[in-house]
Order: C-alpha cells, then structure tokens, then sequence
C-alpha cells in the first residue's frame, strides 16, 4: 500500500468517527439503540432534566400506551442530546404506529387528570 492510500483510508477513518460521534453513535442512546429497544418491544422515552414523581399511576399509563420514561440526569453534552433526540425520535414514530395519530395528545390529557387527582 502507498503513504498517499494509507494516508486517504485515515482520513476517511478519522472524518466516519468523527460523524458518528456527533451523531451520537457512541453513547448509550441513539438511533440504533431506538431501533434495537424497538425489536425488544422495550420502547423508552428519554427525558433530560427533573424526574416526574407520579408515581403507579403514570407508570400504568405509559405501560398503556406502550412506553417507559427513562430520566437522563441534567447534565448531557450535544452529543449526547443529539443522540437522545435521535432516540426519542425513532420512539415516537413507533408509538404513532401503535397508538395511531395523535396518541400524545390523549397521554398528556390523561396524564394531566391524574396528576390533578
């Protein structure tokens, strides 16, 4: 192999990592950790900040529409938040085909009357 191909693949090698990275490929949540969580049918949603204390109630009805809430912690760098947007978003296509259109709207409406019981 000549200096100026090895030269080329390290390029090429460096420039896939560094997509990747941004892209949030090498932490915990992404796009293919969505798609392999969606094949387990084991679907979370990712949420950065305050964690929600509902407590049973919210839990059966996340189970009801087919999800779990997963809280991240405050702190996450783009990359990560890229990658759990990438998640997030790859959850809620396969909740609107499950639940069909407008699914969030009903969860949030139920979730609002238990949270004022």
């Amino acid at each position: 192999m000549t200096k100026k191909r090895k030269r080329n693949i390290v390029i090429i090698v460096v420039f896939g990592v560094i997509v990747a990275w941004q892209f949030g490929l090498f932490n915990r949540f992404n796009y293919l950790t969505a798609k392999i969580a969606i094949m387990r049918d084991n679907p979370r949603m990712i949420i950065v900040g305050e964690a929600d204390s509902c407590g049973q109630p919210c839990i059966d009805l996340r189970a009801k529409y087919g999800f779990e809430e997963k809280h991240f912690g405050y702190k996450a760098t783009g990359a990560q938040l890229r990658g759990i947007n990438d998640y997030n978003y790859e959850i809620e296509n396969h909740l609107i085909k499950r639940n069909g259109e407008g699914w969030k709207e009903k969860y949030e409406a139920e979730l609002a009357e238990l949270k004022a019981n």
